[in-house]
């Protein structure tokens, strides 16, 4: 199968459902005494199915471009970037892969295309946010060389430590 780009015009617009089951989480502590000590690990959880909505080529998004794989005319993944002009790293905006065909190649051959563009249009380091319960995906960006930069504790709501849902970054140098 191959990567193709998707028209903006086509595909503004076009909702994407992100399915992922997890068992784990990265549990973030924080402590403040004299020094802040930040601890983030891996941790069990019940088992725990979570589902939740995008769109590609939003407003928000400078310069926004999509690249999916399709099996005959069903989109079976996708993926969508930008450079960010500023900092000039190219940020994964939306990533998924339609369950029913994970593990066969698809996210890490969308991953390599994307890393490919990325450092074609300059981008000294790539960037994506991902939710500390999404285990499943974690792992898969670590396989593919990226760690651990930073996050962000009340991006979703403000009791994102304790309900297990910490924005975290993740990313890799270009450069």
């Amino acid at each position: 199968m191959k990567v193709v780009e998707l028209s903006k015009t086509e595909y503004k617009g076009y909702e994407l459902e992100y399915e992922y089951m997890t068992r784990f989480h990265y549990a973030v502590v924080i402590k403040k005494k004299k020094d802040i000590v930040i601890t983030i690990k891996k941790k069990k959880m019940k088992k725990t199915e979570k589902t939740f909505k995008d769109r590609l080529f939003e407003d928000y998004i400078e310069d926004p471009k999509a690249y999916a794989i399709f099996d005959k005319k069903k989109m079976i993944g996708v993926i969508e970037g930008s450079l960010e002009s500023w900092s000039k790293r190219y940020r994964i905006w939306n990533f998924v892969v339609d369950k029913r065909y994970r593990k066969e190649g698809y996210g890490k051959e969308l991953f390599a295309h994307v890393v490919a563009i990325a450092k074609k249009e300059g981008a000294r380091a790539l960037i994506l946010e991902v939710q500390s319960c999404n285990e499943p995906a974690i792992s898969f960006y670590m396989k593919q060389g990226l760690h651990f930069v930073g996050m962000d504790t009340m991006s979703y709501t403000n009791n994102d430590i304790e309900s297990k849902e910490v924005r975290l970054e993740f990313g890799m140098r270009l450069k």
